[in-house]
């Protein structure tokens, strides 16, 4: 479990001068950041431990002494790093030729940043291919990029032949866009030593270092890990563990909401079901009656099995897993989605958050996901259905109010819920996205 920052030590990383990260190169930015944990006495030299093992041995480092290339380097310390990431659950990914970690949400794909590697849960993580690189790996090498709805659940790595300013400088603004309102950490490391990094809402407060033969550092480098590992691996973990179930790794995750993750995951027979995983199990056991009320329609997906509860958490595994349907760009895709919520509401259902994310697509047709409503529809539940999916189409939020024409429309449909009501709707939603028949969004 993650640390939560002391209050104090909070106060006093936010109240020391800061000069902005983009104004500084990557060794100017490293040696700030040292100063500032050298006055708040955070900078930690691990004091060896007699008896304790280490990380390798001083036959080892010799080896790693004699590697003068970063990528070799990196094949010979991963074997190392997924032989103690194994025992926390996790898997090391090596992800330095992707550019995946945004530097600001305004900025293209090209400018984003490349961490070496990072840790993570073998569900959490999505695979690219093989750098045909020319450099001899042993078997089990991973490579991917991280989920973007996943970043609290990594721990970042960063390689270098030697650790500079500059290289500390990197990992400060990769902590910085990882998870700029919550703790992230990282491990820097060279060839003869290792800093194990701490952040909170961008800040680094603490490093401590260690060389690789320090006698005690192997527990030392496990310890940060699984400590500082996020509380949703451990679930995952359970409900693979409670339901017989395995990720499909580097291709698993479906999608996350307020209150859970979603990830596909294969039976022992090989089928494909999605497990949602949520904190909140009383919602999981609600949607669970949703969906077997709404069964009979075949306008939704199907619970399999009961809500099994695990540490902290519930999981539920569903069928079929589909893809996410892509926002109605034409006038006729609004329709289709108002005539799904239609059909729901003319059996007598409400879905209770009908947006555009809970809708799947699968090889045979779309499908509602999420239905949060379990009994009768009423007019108020139908009309508060109608004024979800509007918003959600027309991507308003609720603090915006709706013209007239949307509200008259609505209030229609509220006393009289028919079809002919709800296409008129539909239209004035269509009308609002600002294109006619033929438009595209």
């Amino acid at each position: 479990m993650p640390h939560v920052l002391d209050p104090q030590l909070e106060q006093k990383v936010v109240c020391l001068p800061h000069k902005s990260s983009k104004s500084l190169s990557s060794a100017a930015l490293g040696e700030q950041e040292q100063k500032k944990l050298e006055v708040l006495k955070q900078i930690i030299v691990f004091a060896p431990v007699e008896g304790e093992e280490a990380f390798w041995s001083k036959e080892t480092q010799i080896k790693a002494d004699a590697i003068t290339n970063e990528a070799d380097f990196d094949a010979f310390i991963t074997p190392f790093f997924s032989s103690i990431l194994e025992s926390c659950g996790l898997v090391y990914v090596n992800s330095e030729r992707y550019q995946w970690l945004p530097q600001s949400p305004d900025l293209n794909k090209n400018k984003h940043l490349k961490p070496d590697g990072f840790a993570t849960h073998p569900g959490m993580y999505r695979v690219k291919p093989e750098p045909q690189d020319r450099v001899h790996r042993p078997d089990g090498f991973r490579f991917g990029v991280a989920e973007e709805e996943l970043f609290d659940c990594l721990i970042l790595f960063e390689s270098k032949l030697s650790i500079s300013d500059a290289a500390f400088g990197q990992v400060v603004q990769y902590l910085q866009n990882l998870c700029p309102e919550a703790s992230a950490y990282a491990i820097l490391f060279d060839r003869q030593s290792f800093w194990l990094t701490s952040s909170y809402k961008g800040y680094v407060y603490r490093v401590q270092k260690a060389k690789w033969v320090d006698m005690g550092s192997k527990s030392l480098f496990q310890n940060f890990i699984c400590e500082n590992t996020s509380p949703w691996v451990a679930y995952l973990t359970n409900a693979c563990e409670a339901l017989h179930v395995d990720v499909v790794e580097g291709d698993a995750f479906l999608g996350r909401g307020a209150y859970g993750h979603v990830f596909k995951v294969t039976g022992q027979d090989g089928k494909i079901f999605a497990l949602k995983i949520v904190t909140d199990v009383r919602r999981l056991y609600r949607e669970r009656r949703a969906l077997l009320m709404a069964e009979h329609t075949g306008l939704t997906i199907k619970p399999i099995g009961e809500v099994i509860e695990t540490m902290e958490s519930g999981a539920l595994l569903l069928c079929p897993v589909g893809k996410p349907l892509p926002r109605p760009t034409t006038r006729e895709k609004i329709r289709s989605l108002f005539y799904m919520l239609w059909q729901l509401h003319e059996n007598n259902l409400a879905h209770g958050d009908p947006r555009v994310p809970n809708v799947i697509l699968t090889e045979e047709k779309t499908l509602w996901i999420d239905l949060v409503k379990a009994g009768n529809a009423t007019p108020f539940s139908k009309r508060r259905d109608a004024e979800i999916l509007t918003r959600s189409i027309l991507r308003l939020p609720y603090e915006d109010s709706l013209s007239l024409a949307l509200v008259q429309s609505l209030n229609s449909y509220f006393q009289c819920a028919t079809q002919e009501n709800l296409y008129h709707l539909a239209e004035e939603v269509a009308s609002a996205a600002g294109f006619s028949d033929q438009e595209t969004l």
